[in-house]
């Protein structure tokens, strides 16, 4: 009975360690240049942070002050650029006066709330078409200066899909506007030709061609208003050169130099491999470790040509091997020299993303950053309103990290995994497997 009541008890040890919560080693303050406020603070993760935490960035967690656990949205860093962006400016309803026998004047006048106008368009649906336009403004409707004095519109659909509706004006503060077209009907050509012929028998005596002029006026739908707003979003992703240790060695028997790279886990996609030797072309691959059983064979990530072409004016190189994004401490890349000498390699770099924490940071609140636990899980939090406003346009606050602490639990407890995986609990199961076993045949032998 004795031996039954320790054998349950070892088999439901590991359902009593399992309760125990992960424990994080690392912690770091969360620097917030300004917490007066409230922020979209964005803090970007860095080697100590990669080294020490799962290839899936699941023991990562933001902490305020209290140590409440505080939502975040994980990102890779993007690069910014800058776009020009056309915003509607309103205006009043234009007013059409006619000038001369040909001529229009159309007058614009903005609303008291519109912002000042950068150009306008001229909407039309008619085609094949070119006028000229006199652009004059004026800040408060009586002195008038001229903006462009001979913008052109366009449309020459009928030999190419080309055509210009926009009038571009430069830099002003003016609030009303005056648009002359001093021509606005074009005389062409009807595409229909009248022909008379004068015949006597099957002999033409006389011929007669008659081409119809026709006036065709500009038709203006409407005068779209507009000014250009200057933004900057998030382009494409960034990458970052990481520095990595390696060695190498080289395999005479198949005629490969080896490259052993060691990393501290950062997120990587590449290797640029670079090399002093003047002209080359060499096929290259990277590989993985990876466990099978009790064998550890390497598994192949990429491969790529590795070329240098260096003469006279010629100067051509391609040394970046590519592969999808892995967090790994050990890579090998091997070189496939064949025939030729080895290759001079002069140093070996890491390539790829980064990656940053972005979450609401309340004005004077202090934040810190804690990892380094290896059997904690992804959180999942709502992060739907901090996407919203990134993808809105609104900006991120920069915030850094601080020195690396190491956290002292409160109380050691057991570790439930390393007790299952420890060398003492698999000889106490195996002995009191013996034990019983002993126990049982010794019962069978005394009832024979």
């Amino acid at each position: 009975m004795t031996i039954k009541i320790i054998l349950l008890y070892c088999l439901l040890l590991p359902g009593v360690f399992a309760a125990d919560e992960s424990v994080f080693r690392f912690g770091r303050d969360i620097i917030n240049p300004d917490d007066s406020q409230q922020s979209l603070l964005a803090v970007p993760l860095d080697t100590a942070v990669y080294a020490a935490t799962n290839a899936d960035f699941s023991d990562l967690r933001v902490r305020d002050s209290a140590g409440v656990e505080t939502p975040y949205l994980l990102q890779k860093i993007a690069g910014r650029k800058t776009t020009v962006r056309r915003v509607t400016s309103h205006g009043e309803k234009p007013l059409l006066q006619t000038q001369g026998e040909d001529g229009i004047v159309i007058n614009l006048e903005l609303k008291p709330n519109a912002a000042n106008i950068d150009g306008f368009s001229v909407v039309t649906t008619q085609r094949d078409f070119e006028y000229v336009l006199e652009v004059q403004g004026s800040e408060e409707g009586r002195n008038w200066h001229t903006l462009v004095d001979n913008a052109l519109i366009y449309d020459y659909s009928r030999f190419m899909n080309v055509a210009n509706h926009d009038v571009v004006l430069p830099v002003n503060s003016d609030r009303h506007f005056k648009v002359t077209i001093a021509r606005a009907i074009e005389t062409r050509e009807a595409e229909l030709m009248e022909l008379t012929r004068t015949l006597q028998g099957d002999t033409e005596l006389q011929r007669n061609e008659k081409t119809e002029l026709q006036r065709q006026p500009l038709h203006i739908e409407r005068i779209e208003l507009w000014h250009n707003q200057t933004e900057t979003v998030a382009h494409a992703e960034q990458l970052f050169d990481y520095p990595i240790a390696f060695t190498i060695s080289q395999d005479a028997e198949h005629k490969t130099t080896q490259l052993d790279v060691q990393t501290q886990n950062q997120p990587l996609s590449g290797f640029t491999v670079n090399i002093t030797t003047a002209n080359f072309s060499r096929q290259a691959e990277v590989a993985i470790p990876q466990k099978q059983g009790m064998e550890t064979r390497m598994q192949t990530l990429a491969r790529a040509s590795l070329q240098g072409l260096h003469f006279k004016d010629i100067n051509k190189e391609d040394n970046r091997i590519g592969f999808a994004e892995q967090r790994r401490p050990h890579y090998r890349i091997s070189i496939y020299n064949q025939d030729n000498p080895p290759l001079d390699i002069d140093n070996v770099t890491g390539f790829g993303p980064g990656y940053q924490v972005v979450f609401f940071a309340q004005p004077g609140q202090n934040y810190h950053l804690q990892y380094g636990a290896s059997r904690a899980v992804v959180p999942r939090y709502d992060t739907a309103p901090i996407q919203t406003l990134l993808s809105k346009g609104y900006q991120t606050v920069a915030a850094g990290l601080g020195p690396e602490v190491a956290i002292v639990p409160q109380q050691a407890g057991f570790d439930a995994m390393q007790l299952l995986n420890s060398q003492l609990f698999l000889g106490l199961v195996i002995g009191l497997m013996v034990l019983v076993l002993g126990w049982s045949l010794f019962r069978v032998s005394q009832r024979l």
